[in-house]
């Protein structure tokens, strides 16, 4: 009989309940009406683009005049389409978040100390020396305005119109409604979200002569932010990690809760959560959420197209993804990697994170019936056959099979078999004398650089007393 297989990541409620684990997989749904209506696929690679030659966090990427910039550690490099990095200047931080924005003629930075900005034409990066700019806490940029807020205070300051460089200590605003510490400025839309520890509010564009900003009738959400650095734009609206520690998604001024209970315990679970940090991109038809605790060495992505989640890992110790922070850029999805300083192409036909074998695992919810003991000869796990390598690993791509008679808190011997050598179109991946239990949960595990595509899962078995 065909068993419930493919599906997202709904980790138990326990730290030793690893029940419907999806890592490394996301859900494709066929609505072409084809043989299954949903599959399990590969996760994209990571594809070298660029070495920048420094060894360190990349903590930022924005794409800007048909270049992209990147901060590596405390350096800002210039990189073309072919990807040569030309250094370009130094910040006075060398780690943690870097926001990047781009206007007409300046471009800005800010590090949570200290404000950087150049022109296209300038040779090097110059800091923000004007004394009524603000200790910046986040940056954003709208309508010709750098907008930062203050860390420490409810206000954020805008610059001179296009120019990063210039900002009167008279140019600024506050919330208005419940005074909260404001933690990031994000602009969406052409409004601005002001996102404080407990509460939000949004403003627009008036064109007041006065200060520009004022806020939108009515916007004032009890909704604050747990992360700055886990607010991004999205397919259809912009994610965040609230105050209450859930992943939202905000469409217009409608906010909904995305993440789900299994989620939440998780991230409930992590020591520290305001070092969130979060991207988003689209590939295939497919709109991701992507979310790293780097405290918690975890990594948590959102499909919005199918409403599942997922989990990513870069290393054998199944700890978070290799990729920082994200940009598009000459049609690639470009990633900075969180401590080598390199920048990769997220690519669905490369099969490794850089240097990293990527280990994909699926174990799906447990089979039982009416608590009677089952005896299973036999089990199969439909693949798409045949997508081995010519030569070295993946020439002859194995799978690991594991089970769990007791909810996930054990599991059993390693039982290895074939998904196909190049060509097996007809392989067959199948354990057969598996024993019996009254409740199991079966666990596959993949490793090698091949397109592992799970179709389905089957099971033949039979019940005592039947």
């Amino acid at each position: 009989m065909e068993i419930p297989f493919v599906g997202g990541a709904y980790l138990g409620r326990s730290s030793n309940i690893n029940a419907q684990v999806c890592q490394n997989f996301y859900v494709e749904v066929d609505k072409q009406g084809g043989k299954t209506p949903a599959a399990l696929v590969p996760t994209p690679g990571m594809l070298l683009w660029c070495e920048t030659g420094t060894v360190a966090e990349v903590r930022g990427l924005r794409s800007w005049k048909d270049y992209l910039y990147a901060v590596v550690g405390s350096k800002l490099y210039k990189i073309n389409k072919a990807g040569t990095a030309t250094d370009i200047g130094n910040l006075r931080t060398d780690e943690g978040k870097v926001w990047i924005e781009g206007g007409t003629t300046h471009l800005c930075l800010t590090d949570g100390r200290y404000g950087y900005y150049r022109t296209e034409s300038a040779t090097a990066l110059e800091m923000i020396t004007d004394e009524n700019f603000p200790n910046p806490s986040s940056l954003s940029y709208q309508d010709g305005f750098f907008i930062v807020t203050e860390a420490g205070t409810d206000a954020f300051f805008i610059s001179s119109v296009e120019n990063a460089s210039e900002w009167d200590g008279l140019d600024f605003s506050s919330a208005e409604d419940t005074p909260d510490d404001a933690l990031a400025a994000f602009s969406y839309h052409r409004e601005l979200w002001v996102f404080g520890v407990e509460t939000t509010e949004v403003f627009y564009n008036s064109g007041d002569a006065s200060f520009p900003f004022s806020r939108v009738a009515g916007g004032v959400f009890g909704v604050g932010v747990a992360s700055a650095d886990s607010i991004v734009a999205g397919h259809e609206g912009f994610f965040l990690l609230d105050n209450k520690f859930q992943v939202r998604l905000i469409a217009g001024y409608e906010g909904r809760v995305i993440s789900t209970p299994q989620v939440e315990y998780h991230i409930q679970s992590y020591a520290d959560k305001s070092d969130a940090v979060g991207y988003s991109y689209t590939q295939e038809g497919h709109a991701f959420y992507v979310l790293t605790f780097p405290s918690a060495n975890k990594t948590w992505v959102f499909d919005a197209i199918t409403g599942l989640w997922h989990t990513r890992s870069s290393d054998m110790t199944e700890g978070r993804h290799r990729s920082n922070c994200a940009e598009w850029f000459d049609g690639k999805t470009l990633v900075g990697d969180w401590n080598n300083g390199n920048i990769y192409q997220l690519d669905l036909n490369t099969f490794k994170d850089g240097t990293n074998a990527i280990i994909r695992k699926r174990a799906a919810q447990s089979i039982h019936k009416d608590r009677k003991r089952a005896f299973h000869s036999r089990f199969e796990i439909e693949f798409e056959a045949g997508t081995g390598l010519i030569t070295g690993q993946g020439s002859d791509p194995q799978a690991m099979l594991q089970w769990s008679d007791d909810g996930g808190h054990t599991w059993g011997n390693e039982h290895w078999t074939t998904i196909g050598k190049i060509g097996e179109y007809k392989n067959r991946a199948v354990w057969r004398r598996l024993g019996s239990s009254r409740e199991r949960i079966y666990r596959v595990s993949l490793s090698d650089p091949v397109k592992a595509v799970i179709i389905g899962a089957h099971l033949e078995a039979e019940l005592e007393n039947a």
